[in-house]
Formats: C-alpha cells, structure tokens, sequence
C-alpha cells in the first residue's frame, strides 16, 4: 500500500520540478536551427557537426556525469552547475564563432547531465520506500517527455518574441529558479551516496573515441553516399576495431563502464532491442517536421504548437501504463498497445502527406505518438532494468544509451536521411520522365503556366522557361512527399510486426519483475 505524508507531497514536487530545467538545456531551441544558422553563417557540414556535438558530449560524459554526482554535496552540486549553467548558455549568445558557440553548448550539455543525477538522488533515496519502481519510472518519464514538448513550444515562442536569443534568456530563468528551489528544498547539504572513487578512465576514452567515429558517420554519411565513399567505409572498419580493443579491455580491468557481463541477462539484450526498436520508431518525426516546413510552410511556431498534441497522449498513457505496471498487468499487453499505436500514428500519417494539409489533420497522428511513447517508454526502461545487480546497473544504463540514443535516434537519423534522399531522386526521375508531349494533364499544367507568365509580360521563351522550372518544382514536391510516404508505409508495417510475434510466440504474458538499480532516465 502506497502513502505519502501530505507535507512531503510539496517537498516532492518542488525535487521534480528542480530536474526539469536540465532535462530540457537542449530543447528549447529545437525549432531555431536556420536562425542559428543564419547568425554564424557556416557552411551545412560545419553546422550538421554543431548540431550533433553537444549530444554526443551529454551521452559521453553520461558515465562519469553519474559518478561525479554521487560524490560531491548534492546543494553544493545543484548550485554550481545551476550557475555554471548560466555562464555556459549566456556565453553561447556572445559566441563570435560556430565554433565557440558550440563548446559552450556542449559544456551547457554536460552540465546538464550532472545536473539530472544530483537533482534525481534525493527523490531516489527519500521516495523510493514510498514509491516503488514502476511510480518512479513513470514520474520520470511523465516529467521528462512532457517537458520536453512544452520547452519546445515555450522556446519557439520566445523566439517569435525577437529572435533566438530569447530562448536561451527563458532558458536561464529557469536555471535560476533551479537555484532558488535547491535553497528551498534542500535543508542539508549531503552527499547521500558518497563512496570512493573508482572510474574506469581507459574505457571510458576507448568509448569516447567510438562515439567521435559514430558523429563523422552522422556528420557527413549522407553527403559522402555512405558505403560508396572509402573514407565512410574506413571508419566503420575502425568501429570494429575499437570494439575488439574495448573487449580485451574489459578483460583487465575490475569496473569497466560496460561490463559485458550485462548480456547474461536475456531481460538486457531484449531490452537493448526494444530501445533500438523504439528509437528507431520515433526518430521519423524529423521526417514530419520537414514536411511540415519544407513542403506546407509552416513557420517554427505552427510546427511547435501542432506538436502539442503529443502531450495529450502523454497525459493519458504514462499515468495509465504506471498503474497497469504497479499493478502487474502482463508486459506484453502494455506493449502490444504501444506498438499498435505507434502504427497508427504512422498509418495514419501515411495517408495525410499530400499538398494543402491542415494542422488539424496533424493532431489524431500525434495523439496516438504521445500514447505510444507513454506506453512504451516507462515499460521499456523497468524491462531492461528487471533482476540487475547494481554493481552492472551503470552498463544497464549505457547499454539502453547507446542502442536507442546513438543507434537509433542519431546513427539511425542520419541513414534514414540517405534513405529519403534515394527514394526522392529515384520518384523524380520516374516522374520527370512521364513529363512529355504524350501526358496530356502535364502538357495542359505546363500550357497554363506559359499563358500565366505570358500575360505577366514575359517573352515567349522567357515564359516557356518558367513554366518549365515551374512544373519541375512541383515535381519535385510530388516526388519527396512519395519518398515520405514510402517510409511511413514501410514504419506502419515495422510497428504492428513486434505484435504479431508477442501474440504468435506468446513473449512477455508476465508481469514486471524485481528492479533494484536507479531509475535513470535514458
């Protein structure tokens, strides 16, 4: 039976709010790209790297983050990097360079991950007698999506204001409300889980370098045509070697960041699928915002606003899903839900890519993603977590890092890019061929521009030449929105074929086991 002191209710919600300005340091200016970009003036390369950097910084300092804020005094701890936090976001809008710019983001980044860990091991120790896994797990989740679309809205509209440097500005006035709450919320000034240090230096540079090999994939994959360039192909050799260095690494040292001890348990590599598998399934949202911009116009704060849907379907799945996991609903029904809902979002979207979509048409799709991510994600991170020991709950936490935030979601990302690009070319130049004398509706369309431009006062080869590069942009709009529904056709199929075998090989009709290692979000 689960009770709460109403006093400690206040005390429980002021800790959470504490942890939601740095899960969102990133976020909030997730729909200015092209003003930054505009700013710098840097090439796309030097910008696609300025992108990913900061995220690769975040996920390569995860480990050490981790160990960093269980050993020094958790106010002291908020405090510093609440403030640092401060000088790093200001710093970035006085950057004079891309470069600069992107150091102190990445250092805002890494920040940030030390201060998920200090500001979460209070409300770990303090709550976890009270609360016991899956109502952390599901908290956790439910204030870190939800979050993350409200920052975005929140930052986008900041941004309408006067330009992107308002959403840094709103950025650090929650950073200062984290250090006004850490006053408040923390009475003494301890370091709950202190323990001596020990850190895996060797492998933690071994992973770093494999990381700076996946952000050169990332990075330039896709204007390289991947495998036809040799450099791209060297460098997938090199993550092979880097993965036979690391392995007989592990085989001298006591504490190795991933210690491959962790595959024993079948719950760890189902669960690293699972993770690769929803990583893969919600990293094609890119794809609707492009979409959204590029084919229908839509300004950032239409794109952000319409997003605002998926929160509908986080308000009611994350609840929901928490209940059904504390009162041990079988897994495979949680995520035979998930997985048809993130099929229907795919399905439905698969249907609504055509010229002249309303935002409205926007909002069932992404209640059904918001539903699924509720569904899926808080299942997700107890499975891979269920029966670890917590002397491997740090290669736990890596292992679901990598499959679904690098692999997935930013690996994964970046071919899907190539892929797109393929399928685009490929339709336009099937389309391209069906423009001639013969096509009788192609012929009237390229007649009726000519007459346009003819009566705008153009010559007639003047007219001719604009009707001609009329009619191939639209084309060319024709072409990339049946490469996008090529994908979603294909991602529909993905998403109901995980049903299929949970119902055919009857995987999952149990409940959630025994989970014992901190609830760290991925």
């Amino acid at each position: 039976m689960i009770s709460v002191k109403k006093g400690s209710v206040f005390t429980l919600v002021g800790l959470y709010l504490l942890t939601i300005p740095f899960f969102n340091a990133l976020n909030v200016t997730s729909y200015d790209n092209s003003q930054i970009l505009g700013h710098f003036g840097a090439s796309t390369t030097i910008f696609t790297y300025s992108t990913y950097i900061p995220f690769f910084a975040m996920l390569g300092f995860l480990p050490l983050g981790l160990k960093i804020g269980k050993q020094i005094k958790v106010r002291t701890l908020i405090l510093s990097v609440s403030f640092l936090s401060i000088i790093s976001n200001t710093a970035s809008l006085y950057a004079t360079t891309i470069q600069w710019f992107t150091v102190w983001r990445s250092l805002l980044a890494i920040l940030s991950i030390i201060g998920i860990f200090a500001s979460m091991i209070p409300i770990i120790l303090k709550y976890n007698p009270v609360f016991n896994m899956p109502i952390l797990y599901g908290i956790i989740q439910f204030i870190m999506q939800g979050s993350k679309q409200l920052y975005q809205y929140f930052g986008t509209e900041m941004t309408s204001i006067h330009n992107w440097t308002f959403g840094v500005y709103f950025l650090n006035i929650n950073f200062l409300l984290a250090i006004v709450l850490a006053w408040i919320f923390y009475k003494k000034d301890v370091a709950p889980m202190k323990s001596p240090f020990q850190f895996d230096w060797r492998g933690w540079l071994i992973m770093l370098l494999f990381f700076v090999v996946i952000l050169f994939l990332c990075a330039e994959g896709q204007t390289r045509n991947w495998f036809s360039d040799p450099k791209v192909t060297m460098e997938f050799a090199f993550l092979l070697i880097i993965l036979g260095i690391y392995l007989i690494h592990v085989r001298l040292t006591k504490v190795p960041i991933i210690n491959p001890d962790i595959y024993k348990y079948k719950n760890v590599v189902l669960g690293s699928i699972l993770f690769f598998y929803t990583g893969m399934m919600n990293s094609t949202g890119s794809i609707v915002t492009g979409f959204m911009t590029n084919i229908l116009g839509f300004d950032s704060i239409y794109v952000a606003r319409t997003h605002l849907a998926i929160l509908i379907g986080l308000f009611i799945a994350i609840p929901l899903s928490t209940y059904l996991l504390y009162k041990r609903i079988y897994l495979a029904t949680i995520w035979v839900t998930g997985f048809a809902c993130y099929g229907m979002y795919h399905g439905i979207l698969y249907f609504r890519f055509y010229p002249g979509i309303e935002s409205t048409d926007f909002f069932g799709p992404f209640i059904f993603k918001g539903l699924a991510i509720g569904f899926l994600y808080p299942a997700a991170s107890l499975y891979i977590s269920e029966n670890v020991p917590k002397h491997l709950g740090d290669s736990r936490m890596m292992s679901g890092v990598i499959a679904r935030a690098i692999f997935a979601s930013l690996l994964g990302g970046a071919i899907l890019g190539t892929y797109i690009s393929n399928l685009n070319v490929q339709h336009k130049t099937g389309l391209s061929q069906q423009l001639s004398s013969l096509n009788t509706v192609a012929q009237a369309q390229l007649n009726k521009n000519k007459n346009y431009y003819l009566h705008q006062g153009l010559s007639a080869w003047e007219a001719e030449k604009k009707a001609e590069k009329s009619l191939s942009n639209q084309t060319s709009q024709s072409a990339l929105i049946l490469a996008y529904k090529d994908i979603y056709l294909v991602m529909t199929a993905l998403c109901f074929f995980p049903i299929l075998v949970l119902l055919l090989f009857r995987i999952a009709r149990r409940p959630i086991g025994s989970v014992a290692v901190e609830p760290i979000p991925f």
